[in-house]
């Protein structure tokens, strides 16, 4: 299932089997669903807003009469983020809007970045057409662009800044202001984790770190990781990142300690000359044997899982019996 996994996704960092549960692939790949994590969005108002295209209903006794698009202009704004967009409400009837509950989140997702990219959000203001404007031949189609504009986020989705309190320019004129955050997705770090760099995190540049190699985390301390990597020459080198710089590719849990412990006895026969002679001689039959023993092992996890899971029901059962009782005995007085 991992090795199935790991070929549909577009971040695939550097193997080792130092960093693999007992040399086999990345088992975490795929927690965070093709989703990095999330630009947040606050939108709160714009200024000086102007429409480059009218429709000819807009002109003499159509806009008098309300057929097109009158002086004011009645903007809203959509946001982009890579292959992801989102439209906020429209303001009827002002070149100054404001917007009181306009917040939303748009996805940042995998393979939508080159490695180093910096992270851009777009914006375009647009301004609604009316029913009558939709439906004539002679009318621009779609709702009219009152300009575009952009804004690094880089900054914030490495989380060097928490929140970034910005204008936007647009290119037709005016401005729009917003308060952009991130939300990272997926599994959080632990120690003990194996994690690797995020697209927006991997700097060509950087010679002290391959921007592919995994890293191990030593310790957490807030929101940055103290972890450790493989340097040339074997040698083990140490490195500060942050939280949002990194998903999750190996954990260890209970029965992983489990399995390798009891496989101990064999991998130190194997480690010897003779050991590796034979595993070579038994290796297919070695393989196949693992194979059948791997829906054993993955079985074992679902009746943990379902043993925890009826506990949890009775001893809900039995709260809820209880409450019962004890609400049978005392009435409620109206």
């Amino acid at each position: 299932m991992a090795a199935d996994e790991e070929q549909e996704l577009h971040d695939r960092p550097l193997w080792t089997a130092e960093c693999s549960f007992r040399g086999s692939q990345y088992r975490y790949l795929g927690h965070q669903s093709g989703v990095v994590g999330y630009v947040k969005v606050k939108l709160l108002s714009a200024k000086n807003l102007s429409r480059q295209d009218y429709s000819l209903l807009s002109l003499g006794v159509g806009g008098r009469l309300g057929l097109g698009s009158g002086p004011e202009i009645s903007p809203y704004m959509c946001f982009s983020v890579g292959s992801r967009s989102h439209s906020t409400s429209a303001v009827r009837g002002s070149c100054n809007p404001s917007w009181k509950k306009e917040s939303f989140s748009v996805p940042l997702r995998k393979g939508d970045f080159e490695d180093g990219a910096p992270v851009i959000l777009g914006v375009e203001g647009k301004e609604t057409q009316t029913i009558v404007e939709s439906v004539m031949p002679s009318t621009i189609k779609g709702d009219k662009s009152l300009g575009v504009g952009a804004v690094d986020v880089t900054n914030v989705v490495l989380g060097d800044a928490d929140l970034v309190d910005t204008w936007i320019s647009l290119s037709h004129g005016g401005s729009v202001h917003v308060l952009v955050g991130y939300e990272p997705h997926g599994i959080e770090p632990a120690k003990g984790d194996v994690v690797a760099l995020e697209a927006f995190a991997r700097n060509e540049g950087n010679l002290v770190l391959g921007k592919d190699d995994p890293l191990k985390v030593l310790d957490s301390a807030g929101n940055y990781l103290h972890c450790s990597y493989r340097m040339g020459g074997g040698r083990l080198g140490a490195v500060k990142v942050h939280r949002n710089s990194v998903f999750v590719i190996e954990r260890l849990n209970f029965l992983d300690g489990i399995w390798s412990l009891a496989m101990k006895p064999s991998d130190a026969v194997l480690s010897t000359k003779y050991g590796n002679k034979a595993a070579k001689l038994a290796r297919p039959y070695v393989s196949y044997a693992g194979e059948l023993a791997k829906p054993a092992y993955y079985s074992g996890r679902l009746v943990v899982a379902t043993v925890k899971t009826s506990v949890n029901a009775t001893i809900q059962g039995a709260q809820a019996a209880a409450g019962a009782a004890v609400g049978a005995k005392s009435p409620t007085k109206l």
